[in-house]
């Protein structure tokens, strides 16, 4: 018996911590995969530590205490967990025959938020590594969602 899965409760679980919307899901291998990348990536880039030190207002300390190189694969792994999610949520009401859903996998938001975290971070010096990598992932998802629009329209 197949049971229908909501995709925006899929897609607020990954937001929580990546690869929870996958266990959400029952996809328990690429779960398992995500949230063991998200410990590893958090740890070896004092994530945590450095989020603490950003809303402190800490902003230059955030920025010592994070390993940059890590912190990189962040937003890749988090916009990716996001869209997986949200993507297998819909595909598995499909199977259910339940026509009350359709598939649409906006990669343009994805690619925007992957592209725009790991940008923010890098560019967005000010506002630290956290700030930064929130802000750009926000502006990338907007970005690529427009560009999405438009390519869509142009077909």
């Amino acid at each position: 018996m197949k049971i229908n899965r909501s995709p925006a409760v899929a897609l607020l679980w990954s937001v929580c911590i990546p690869g929870f919307g996958q266990l959400y899901n029952r996809d328990y291998i690429i779960g398992l995969l995500l949230v063991v990348l998200e410990i590893a990536i958090n740890v070896k880039a004092s994530l945590n530590l450095a989020i603490l030190y950003s809303f402190r207002g800490e902003i230059s300390l955030a920025a010592q205490v994070a390993d940059h190189q890590w912190l990189l694969f962040y937003p890749c792994v988090y916009a990716y967990s996001m869209w997986q999610a949200y993507h297998q949520a819909q595909i598995l009401n499909l199977e259910t025959q339940n026509d009350n859903y359709t598939v649409s996998p906006h990669s343009g938001p994805l690619i925007g938020a992957a592209m725009g975290g790991t940008l923010g971070i890098i560019y967005l010096i000010v506002l630290g590594p956290i700030f930064g990598g929130i802000l750009g992932m926000l502006l990338g998802t907007g970005l690529g969602w427009v560009i999405e629009q438009l390519l869509a329209r142009s077909r």
